[in-house]
């Protein structure tokens, strides 16, 4: 009997698209490898198995299968290292665009990684900026010779990959690798032991599972080299042990958690925790089931709530997600301008989609900045320079009256002295970490340098802070005439920016800073001269060096005017030595040169100046 059921369950056939299948037999039906089928004694039974992430879906002798694949890991970590495919180390510092990895032909589908590097705080080394990758005809934005030739060094390799159409003026290379810095004795001690980047190496540390598959000893090095440039900075020693992990999990090697808290904790945000293996492929409302059968590794990650799920990178109620439109999602409550003549605008509405005609507007073609440097130097949208001793909280810029455009302030404040690290950046009450960007990419905020962080919005309007004491506020020509504080009302006329709140035009900077002045003033909050140095600020050593003829800035005179910058260098730089006059250069597209070895600038300063940005996005 036994044997009578054995024979008949391997004479059953089933026929899929006019192809017999045998009993037992599984196949997958399509080109996705998304759905598994198997011939059973009731039928053909299909279920969602997807292909492994070490796995590839291609045609086999019926159908389609899931076919193991050799993958392998490019990794650029630090100031930057990096690590090839095929597991070459070399060390670049160039600051323009490089093409990171891009498909050459061989029919395979094409895509393009790109790489923009920058210069923080030092300029003898370059971190990365910017990712973009280019797939499917799609961009996609991480926060700029070659016919298989071999070179001789790794600085005309990453050279020749500079990706076409960089034209940022002043990138390019200074010097070669591990050679544009070097750690001294104490430091490589210091930054070598377990409290630092040695943890990686602990054989009886979180890291050690991973030992044998990924030796450390390279990004031991790697790790101590970037910590040299940044000072011991906790977040450079962060980045470079979450590269490591990170690679160790692409190994399918789970780690023990080795984060701790004040040990490069990661803020997860509204209604997510963190976990240090969790999936990677978390619900989405486009796909809420995608948790199950996930191809990816467990990651590090911020897993949303018990009842949440995301929507366009944010965790919301399963009730508010949003729309899928025309192959594309949108949150409930976004709106679009859609079609190549901009003609529909389309609003989402938890799940629903409304469009209707809409004219296209214009872009601004201008923008103004206003700066705040120091205790109380200011400089209007409309070029007036003055002086405010200033207060603990004062209104930079706002947005005065009725507007047909978004609608911004930007308020500083003042607090006492903290020895904190770094400054604290909070959106919506969420503390963050950079680079940071809004779920509908309105808002983005990432660091230019060490010091200096930047928040761009959507509609053209972005603030610049270098710790402790610059602020500089960016504001497009849609907002001429429309706005007030101690940057003034940018009509294009400086003699009437001392306007007070209630538009009173008052004579002298003091009425005019106070009318935008928010609270009493403290006593800390007021430039005393008794804290002023008896230093001869106007040495070549100190506030000096920016008109000497043979100083570095001597080339930026043309585009920025030294005696403005010097005179702000004297009242600011016994509380700081930022380089505020090297990031105006900078900005007027100057390129200069090493500077801070002439200098004292060579140590950070603590934090005492914190910027609270409030942005009421209405009417878009």
């Amino acid at each position: 009997m036994l044997q009578v059921n054995v024979l008949q369950k391997l004479l059953f056939l089933f026929v899929f698209k006019d192809e017999p299948v045998q009993f037992g037999d599984s196949f997958w039906i399509d080109s996705s490898c998304a759905q598994k089928c198997t011939c059973t004694s009731t039928g053909l039974q299909c279920h969602n198995q997807p292909c492994s992430f070490s796995q590839i879906c291609r045609t086999s002798a019926f159908q389609f299968s899931c076919q193991t694949v050799q993958r392998r890991t490019c990794t650029i970590s630090g100031d930057p290292h990096y690590y090839t495919f095929d597991g070459t180390v070399f060390h670049f510092q160039g600051t323009c665009t490089y093409v990171l990895s891009e498909q050459c032909g061989r029919g395979l589908p094409y895509y393009r990684v790109e790489g923009k590097n920058e210069h923080r705080g030092s300029t003898r080394v370059s971190w990365t900026r910017l990712v973009k990758v280019f797939v499917y005809n799609e961009t996609i934005e991480l926060l700029k010779g070659r016919r298989g030739e071999v070179v001789s060094s790794d600085v005309v390799f990453a050279n020749s990959w500079q990706a076409s159409g960089d034209d940022e003026p002043g990138c390019g290379v200074r010097c070669g690798g591990l050679d544009c810095a070097a750690c001294t004795e104490d430091q490589t001690a210091l930054y070598s032991s377990t409290d630092h980047c040695g943890i990686l190496q602990n054989n009886s540390g979180p890291f050690a599972a991973c030992h044998q598959r990924l030796p450390p000893q390279t990004t031991v090095e790697s790790c101590v080299y970037d910590l040299c440039v940044g000072g011991g900075y906790q977040p450079i020693l962060c980045q470079a042990l979450n590269a490591y992990a990170s690679q160790c999990q692409q190994n399918g090697i789970q780690l023990p958690s080795w984060r701790r808290q004040d040990f490069c904790e990661i803020p997860c945000p509204s209604n997510s925790h963190f976990e240090s293996q969790g999936t990677g492929c978390p619900a989405t409302c486009v796909n809420p089931n995608s948790t199950l059968n996930c191809p990816l590794p467990s990651q590090e990650s911020c897993i949303c709530n018990s009842g949440y799920i995301l929507s366009a990178g944010v965790c919301v109620p399963h009730a508010k997600c949003g729309c899928s439109f025309e192959g594309r999602y949108y949150r409930s409550g976004e709106t679009v301008i859609l079609d190549e003549d901009c003609g529909r605008r389309c609003s989402c509405s938890y799940g629903s989609m409304t469009c209707r005609s809409h004219e296209r507007g214009c872009r601004p073609n201008s923008y103004a900045t206003c700066w705040i440097r120091g205790p109380g130097s200011y400089h209007t949208f409309d070029g007036l320079t003055y002086q405010y001793p200033g207060a603990c909280r004062l209104t930079l810029a706002k947005v005065m009256g009725l507007s047909s455009h978004p609608h911004f302030m930007v308020t500083a404040e003042k607090k006492a002295f903290h020895a904190k690290n770094n400054p604290e950046l909070f959106v919506d009450g969420q503390r963050i970490r950079l680079p940071f960007s809004s779920a509908s990419n309105r808002l983005q905020i990432y660091h230019s340098s060490i010091h200096s962080i930047i928040l761009r919005t959507s509609f053209g309007v972005s603030v610049q802070t270098v710790w402790p004491h610059f602020v500089r506020v960016t504001a497009p020509g849609i907002y001429n005439g429309s706005l007030g504080g101690l940057c003034g009302n940018y009509n294009g006329h400086p003699h009437d920016d001392f306007r007070t709140p209630n538009s009173i035009l008052v004579n002298s900077s003091q009425s005019f800073g106070d009318s935008w002045r928010d609270g009493s003033l403290a006593a800390h909050c007021v430039d005393s001269e008794n804290d002023r140095s008896t230093t001869n600020n106007n040495s070549s050593e100190d506030c000096g060096i920016l008109n000497s003829s043979h100083g570095p800035f001597a080339q930026c005179w043309s585009m920025v005017n030294p005696q403005q910058h010097v005179n702000s260098c004297v009242e600011i730089i016994r509380a700081s030595r930022d380089p505020a006059s090297a990031l105006a250069c900078q900005s007027a597209n100057v390129r200069i040169y090493p500077w801070r070895q002439n200098t004292t600038c060579s140590k950070s300063t603590s934090h005492m100046l914190f910027i609270y940005y409030t942005n009421s996005l209405r009417n878009n």
